[in-house]
């Protein structure tokens, strides 16, 4: 979804006066609530059953779109885009699931390419006449959201981010770099995410605390991001947030800081694809480096 948004919004800034809808599966849509230019989201209950499906598609119809677009090219973004009442339907060349039945293919077929995955995207760029864009593809949210959580935090502080959505690309050693953190800089460790156990000593501690919607600015007020590959990765790398990004067994060339050549990150990528073989004391050069 980062990813797509990142995309689009070069679509909004080149047409400013054209109307988003977005199409967002239910838990995320804090984020879309964060970002001023989508002017209406629909929720996809994944799990909901043929009915809640129905309805979604039901909603959708009430629209006439200029063009539909399939960011995601599974079976079921397809379908609700054929049915959709579209002059143009248009979507990702690699999709799966059979997906490219339903639309016009964009990009590159070929899924076995290192591409990276918002370089799959910026083809539909082209196709709508947006030709001359920034190619740091940033994103800008909502900074005054009043999160009482947020003003707690103070300046300077590094964040934290030990989760992600797939167990393996979770690196173990967060608590102890953190404890590292808070000893020698005495700069405050901020841990944020979805978890509540009690793991982390010294450290401001917001997991479970924090809305989606108030994730852009949380990130955005940090000195330095530490996190695995998930979605606080590309919110910062589109924020452009200093970052230090570990990857075990996915690819740096497909789902890493975009663009490349952001001098602010340090990626670090284990060579068994095992997270937990990156070394503590690898990751603690990278935050002395990064600050300074």
């Amino acid at each position: 979804m980062v990813h797509a948004l990142r995309v689009v919004r070069q679509i909004k800034v080149k047409f400013p006066k054209c109307e988003i809808h977005w199409v967002i599966k239910d838990g995320l849509e804090g984020i879309l609530e964060s970002v001023q230019w989508i002017d209406r989201y629909f929720i996809f209950q994944r799990g909901g059953g043929t009915k809640a499906y129905i309805r979604l598609i039901s909603k959708i119809r009430k629209f006439e779109y200029d063009f539909c677009l399939d960011l995601q090219g599974l079976l079921r973004s397809a379908l609700i885009g054929k049915l959709s009442i579209s002059r143009k339907k248009l979507g990702r060349a690699d999709g799966r699931e059979l997906s490219t039945f339903f639309y016009r293919s964009i990009g590159d077929s070929s899924r076995k390419k290192e591409i990276h995955a918002i370089d799959r995207l910026t083809p539909f760029l082209s196709y709508l006449g947006v030709v001359e864009y920034n190619k740091k593809l940033p994103l800008d949210f909502l900074w005054d959201i009043d999160s009482s959580k947020i003003s707690e935090v103070p300046k300077n502080f590094i964040l934290l981010f030990p989760e992600s959505r797939r167990q393996e690309k979770v690196w173990p050693y967060f608590q102890d770099l953190a404890s590292w953190i808070t000893t020698t800089y005495g700069q405050i460790a901020v841990v944020a995410g979805t978890g509540t156990s009690n793991e982390y000593q010294n450290c401001l501690d917001l997991r479970g605390q924090i809305k989606l919607k108030e994730l852009p600015t949380l990130i955005n007020k940090a000195s330095l991001v530490v996190c695995n590959d998930s979605a606080p990765l590309h919110l910062s790398s589109a924020l452009g947030v200093k970052l230090i990004a570990l990857f075990g067994p996915t690819s740096t060339q497909r789902y890493g800081p975009y663009p490349s050549d952001q001098n602010q990150n340090f990626i670090l990528n284990s060579d068994s694809s095992l997270i937990k073989d990156i070394e503590l004391k690898s990751v603690q050069d990278c935050v002395e480096s990064a600050l300074g």
